[in-house]
């Protein structure tokens, strides 16, 4: 266990040192936040405003919605970010001297993904209470302390899955180069395959299908249905379920694979097979590789 630790604290304390690493996770929620300060976010509080009658509680739905996106984003970026301490190891030659070590590979592993692991969730966490802080100042109120701790939990599952993933693919990148690319792309296509730059009820359907599959929009959907509870249930009160139905569909708080909709369970359970498939597959990857 001091080794794991010892891998664990190394690598966290490279990525910290790299201040333009840690910006540079974070351009992704920058962006998105800019978008819908600057038009996203009105152009939305104006639909929904006229869809349903000026009703109260829209602009905590809408920035209720937005700050879900933003911490999902957060959940994919920070460790994927993280995990660039793997590719510089390998470029300076240092996995080499891990691989020779009696380092068991599966410690090897787990110490890049706990460090991923341990850092996104504090970064995700500094998000979280930014986020809470802007849902208030548009009028809503403040996650009460079990639906946060709910949030918590899969906001740790979402970062888990995603470090697993990431570093399945990293451990095939040979360039610096090559890892930033691909950290660019998941990047820049992060906020549509998560619904959050466009909502995914606007998409077509054969879009909509391979979104669904995926488990940012799995990951999105149980974040949102937690943080917005409180909105929906003041927006929605009285209104017909036909109208919640339609607004669940539309902005992304359900997930529906065919005509089947998935339930909580079922998208908790999808993403868990999802992380411990890659991290299966890493470990595999990482017994079979020489110097």
């Amino acid at each position: 266990m001091n080794v794991l630790y010892q891998l664990v604290l190394r690598n966290t304390r490279l990525y910290l040192r790299d201040k333009a690493a840690v910006f540079f996770s974070f351009l992704s929620v920058i962006i998105i936040i800019f978008m819908y300060v600057l038009f996203l976010g009105k152009m939305q509080e104006n639909n929904l405003s006229e869809a349903y009658s000026n009703i109260e509680g829209i602009d905590w739905l809408v920035s209720s919605w937005i700050m879900a996106g933003i911490l999902t984003v957060s959940t994919v970026t920070v460790p994927l970010s993280v995990l660039g301490t793997l590719i510089d190891d390998r470029y300076k030659g240092v996995l080499n001297d891990f691989y020779t070590s009696p380092i068991d590979r599966k410690i090897l592993s787990l110490g890049y993904l706990i460090s991923a692991w341990v850092v996104a969730f504090i970064m995700v966490g500094f998000n979280f209470i930014i986020g809470q802080v802007y849902v208030v100042i548009m009028g809503g109120e403040i996650l009460g302390f079990l639906p946060a701790i709910k949030l918590m939990m899969v906001v740790v599952l979402s970062i888990m899955t995603f470090s697993s993933l990431f570093f399945y693919i990293s451990l095939y990148m040979k360039t610096l180069n090559a890892f930033s690319t691909m950290a660019t792309l998941v990047g820049t296509f992060i906020g549509f395959l998560g619904g959050i730059y466009i909502p995914i009820g606007v998409m077509g359907k054969n879009v909509q299908a391979v979104m669904n599959v995926l488990p940012s929009a799995h990951s999105v959907t149980l974040i949102r249905n937690i943080y917005m509870e409180g909105a929906i249930d003041k927006v929605f009160k009285g209104a017909p379920i036909e109208a919640l139905n339609d607004y669940k569909f539309m902005f992304g708080l359900e997930v529906n694979i065919g005509d089947y909709l998935m339930s909580p369970f079922q998208l908790v359970m999808g993403m868990i097979v999802f992380g411990l498939f890659f991290y299966a597959l890493s470990v595999i990857k990482l017994s079979k590789s020489k110097l």
